[in-house]
């Protein structure tokens, strides 16, 4: 049911490599003359698969003298933002539409809408401990107490170090990958935000902007520790600040069958730990003598935007979709979280793993996107024309006509999300998500074959297009589309725990899917 059978010579063929033999091996595998070589070589120290590269720049150009620290309330999920764009009635009457939508699917009998998926989807709680977190504190449950109040002097380290206990301690706690960088002027300057809270109600429709109560100023002082007050977030300028890249789990068999309800499933199962990894996390830098600010588990208090340290830091890179950031390891599936400390790390650097380069020729989350909302354009812009925002019909939504796109962070240059259409359409059906199902790199990790298919992605560019094609023959992407068969089996598969696969960050102990090249 779940494996599909495809030989070599369709493999091949479906890469347009009907006749290739190992000359376009040696494309898609670097060559190593012995095991002291490939040990010796810097990809194998980085735990990365093989074929990334570490590079000097991020692969999507950016252009600090275009951006500003940007408004974090003007995003796709704030309901004036939507109004602005789609109209205030229409954002107001999400809730009846998306019901009486899921009615509609209900009574239609659609495949994934049944009263199993229904008892599946509903009945998921998160019973955790609340963890209460302000800005830099979390006092509930109780944390560790600090080196000055155990008498103790704090832990000290190099960088290094610091970069091996802190990513060693989260994925104990339940985060998976894990990539710090340190927080430059340029940072403070143009990518930390100009607020955080995130002021998302239908009370804002009429009463733009918010108080500063409801979306305090992130603002920078000489001080010891980061502090927040009802009107204002602090960061200490003082202090050199390391913010770090992470990611929470993710269920592809449950993203795939978006957007049913247990595709929206997928989504809340990415929260799972979230709460208890935050109060954890905080309370292991505190007791070895550091701050945190940040949340690991909330969709508020931001510093800045989590896919920009996701790429800075190397964690993964840019994406057509705009919203999601693609990992070698993951794809998109999985929760990004952007919170910093005082505790030095060494930093690491941009990738090149041939993802945001594979976007441009891929176009299958924007193929299949249901409302429009992502980018068709052949080329990334720096441009941000609302009108042209997405792949709709510019005349279909006639209040994004002459504005900008208010939403989208200046400064990259990116295939441009309709965030605004995006969001209200989830709400008007109930759920979405359809692009997290139909990206190429949604892959499970136990064949080798999709070793091989990242390795030709990241070598072979001209093979991209391709790559689209194997999805398909694999029985990836959304099930509704691509398998609608498959849905009803569903409750006879044997998943993993939580649905998610978490050896796939790992790369001792017999658990490594990544470290030597593959075999053709």
């Amino acid at each position: 049911m779940f494996h599909s059978t495809v030989s070599r010579r369709q493999f091949m063929k479906a890469l347009g490599l009907g006749g290739a033999g190992v000359g376009v091996t040696s494309l898609v595998r670097p060559v190593f003359h012995d095991l002291d070589e490939l040990i010796s070589d810097g990809a194998a120290h980085s735990g990365r698969p093989w074929w990334v590269k570490e590079v000097d720049k991020p692969t999507i150009d950016i252009d600090y003298s275009l951006m500003h620290r940007h408004d974090s309330t003007l995003q796709g999920q704030s309901s004036y933002m939507r109004a602005y764009y789609l109209g205030k009635d229409r954002v107001l009457a999400s809730a009846t539409t998306g019901a009486a939508y899921e009615k509609a699917q209900i009574a239609a009998g659609k495949p994934g809408w049944d009263t199993r998926f229904q008892a599946l989807n509903n009945a998921y709680k998160r019973v955790a401990a609340a963890t209460a977190p302000t800005w830099a504190e979390t006092t509930v449950p109780a944390p560790s107490k600090s080196p000055a109040e155990r008498g103790e002097p704090k832990w000290t380290g190099t960088p290094e170090e610091g970069t091996l206990l802190l990513r060693t301690a989260i994925r104990m706690y339940g985060g998976e990958l894990m990539y710090p960088v340190e927080m430059s002027q340029e940072d403070k300057d143009h990518v930390v935000f100009a607020n955080s809270d995130k002021a998302n109600g239908d009370q804002y429709i009429d009463a733009w902007p918010p108080p500063a109560t409801a979306a305090r100023p992130i603002v920078f002082e000489a001080v010891d520790q980061p502090y927040s007050t009802t009107t204002k977030l602090v960061i200490p300028s003082n202090q050199d600040v390391f913010e770090w890249s992470m990611t929470m789990g993710g269920a592809n068999e449950l993203w795939r069958l978006a957007p049913t309800p247990c595709g929206s499933l997928a989504n809340a199962n990415t929260f799972n730990n979230v709460a208890n990894c935050h109060a954890s996390t905080y309370s292991f830098l505190r007791y070895l003598g550091y701050w945190m600010i940040g949340v690991i588990g909330n969709d508020t208090t931001y510093i800045g935007s989590e896919g920009a340290v996701a790429v800075l830091s190397g964690l993964g890179e840019a994406s057509r979709q705009q919203l999601y950031t693609l990992t070698p390891e993951k794809g998109a599936p999985g929760r990004l979280y952007t919170p910093a400390t005082n505790l030095p790390m060494a930093s690491s650097k941009p990738i090149d793993a041939g993802l945001f380069r594979f976007c441009h020729s891929c176009h299958k989350c924007a193929d299949h996107c249901p409302p429009g909302a992502i980018s068709q354009a052949k080329e990334p812009t720096f441009e941000r024309d609302a009108a042209t925002a997405g792949s709709r019909d510019p005349a279909s939504q006639p209040g994004y006509a002459g504005k900008t796109a208010r939403w989208s962070v200046d400064g990259t240059k990116a295939f441009i999300q309709d965030s605004p259409l995006c969001r209200q359409f989830g709400l008007e059906t109930g759920r979405c998500l359809v692009c997290w199902a139909e990206c190429t790199f949604t892959t499970n990790r136990g064949s080798q074959i999709h070793q091989v298919i990242r390795s030709v992605i990241s070598n072979f560019s001209a093979l991209n297009g391709q790559a689209y094609k194997l999805g398909d023959l694999f029985g990836y992407g959304a099930w509704p589309r691509t398998a609608p068969d498959k849905i009803d089996h569903f409750f006879e598969y044997d998943l993993p725990v939580l649905g998610q696969d978490s050896t796939i960050p790992a790369h001792d102990g017999g658990y490594s899917k990544w470290k030597s090249p593959p075999f053709l």
